[in-house]
């Protein structure tokens, strides 16, 4: 076994110092980390019918998985992925490879759930990357020199960049499991939370560069650095499950930009360059998450909404068909009466052999009911707005009243009670 003064890489790979700063990071890079802890919190925790929640997590998990095989060239779709995993629809034979590729990536992330349910403990080492790596290329058609679950014995790269050299794999990674630990010691340690999201941040950013940069595999590096990524995130217990693969949407989203932060943290020594990059990226994913469950949450709100208003009313037919227009509208849209005739099949078959005069009463009760808007002439919306509390301006949300009147209390002259 060489020294490590004799160790090929220390010329080859001068940047495999597996060491990092944190200070070096800039101050917009801490702002967006800062804010990407926050909305973590917001997340955690965050109320929704057990359904629901359970729904939003197996779109995320999927999405995750797509996108991490789709960095690597896979191209099936959303949809054809949730007939894969949902309703096991097999895809043509000509995909099937396609369809293992995303299987694989879904079944490792499980296999990461249950070792969090098992223990909150985690450590990284070779016998868990070589065991993640298995199942990532279980089934899939490899070249003669990759054996899934299996350093690599050849020199390997893609497009200019050359992977570590072979004989120094092993030894290299049994370092970056070493490093990437102490990280995971230290956040452990924190005495506060935000700083624990911090270090988890950087041992899981940089436990996929160095595994990028070290190249052990002849195939499925990528993804097994995106696994280990979105593992010690899991573990951390200050990243929900669901938000733990968004950083695999955002580098699928954003791939050329991807593959130049890699190369240019490892020609230019640039490794405060790509964790800045992904926290950016990891602040926007977070966002976005947060608006899809917001939109769910709104929309139960919604229908709960619709259901108060029409208590009053007699339970009929006629309060019936007005509750399935309401609920049956699109959020954000404006429709024409037509187009409110023929919302659902159910909706255009009622109204097909109704009288024009029954259709404006039915308008005309939804908006005196404030459950719909007129926005222009002969054009509707609903007025699931409503929902939008504590937005600044009231037109963009419920109109909020600047003072609360009680009975019998009247606010004085500056709006004290």
């Amino acid at each position: 076994m060489p020294e490590e003064s004799d160790r090929q890489y220390l010329t080859s790979h001068p940047w495999l110092t597996f060491d990092f700063n944190p200070q070096s990071l800039g101050s917009i890079a801490w702002a967006h980390l800062g804010e990407a802890y926050s909305k973590c919190q917001h997340l955690i925790g965050t109320p929704l019918q057990p359904g629901l929640a359970m729904h939003l997590s197996e779109v995320f998990l999927r999405r995750g998985a797509l996108a991490s095989a789709a960095i690597e060239g896979n191209t099936l779709s959303e949809q054809q992925v949730e007939d894969i995993i949902v309703r096991n629809r097999p895809l043509p034979e000509s995909q099937r490879y396609q369809e293992q590729e995303v299987r694989n990536v879904v079944t490792a992330l499980l296999e990461v759930r249950k070792e969090i349910a098992e223990s909150s403990k985690f450590r990284l080492s070779s016998e868990w990357v070589l065991g993640k790596h298995a199942l990532l290329l279980e089934g899939l058609e490899l070249e003669e020199q990759v054996t899934p679950g299996e350093y690599r014995t050849v020199s390997v790269g893609v497009g200019n960049y050359r992977g570590a050299p072979a004989e120094d794999v092993p030894y290299l990674m049994e370092r970056l499991c070493v490093w990437i630990n102490e990280i995971i010691d230290q956040a452990e340690e924190s005495k506060t939370l935000d700083n624990r999201f911090f270090l988890s941040f950087f041992a899981a950013t940089l436990a996929h560069i160095y595994l990028a940069w070290i190249h052990p595999f002849g195939d499925g590096n990528g993804r097994t650095a995106r696994l280990i990524e979105a593992a010690v995130l899991a573990h951390s217990q200050t990243v929900p499950w669901v938000s733990t693969t968004v950083l695999s949407n955002y580098y699928n989203k954003t791939k050329p930009r991807y593959y130049q932060r890699l190369e240019a943290a490892s020609r230019s020594m640039d490794l405060p360059g790509f964790i800045a990059y992904s926290a950016i990226g990891f602040r926007d994913e977070l966002r976005e998450q947060i608006a899809e469950v917001q939109g769910a949450q709104r929309r139960v709100a919604w229908i709960n909404y619709v259901h108060e208003a029409f208590q009053p009313e007699p339970s009929t037919e006629t309060a019936k068909r007005r509750r399935s227009v309401v609920l049956a509208l699109p959020p954000d849209a404006e429709l024409t009466k037509r187009e409110i005739k023929r919302l659902t099949p159910e909706i255009a078959v009622i109204y097909a052999t109704a009288s024009d005069k029954l259709f404006s009463r039915d308008l005309t009760k939804l908006r005196d009911l404030r459950l719909i808007r007129e926005v222009g002439r002969g054009r509707y919306r609903s007025n699931i707005r409503l929902m939008d509390a504590f937005v600044p301006l009231p037109e963009l949300g419920v109109d909020m009243p600047l003072t609360v009147r009680q009975e019998g209390i009247e606010p004085d002259s500056e709006g004290r009670p």
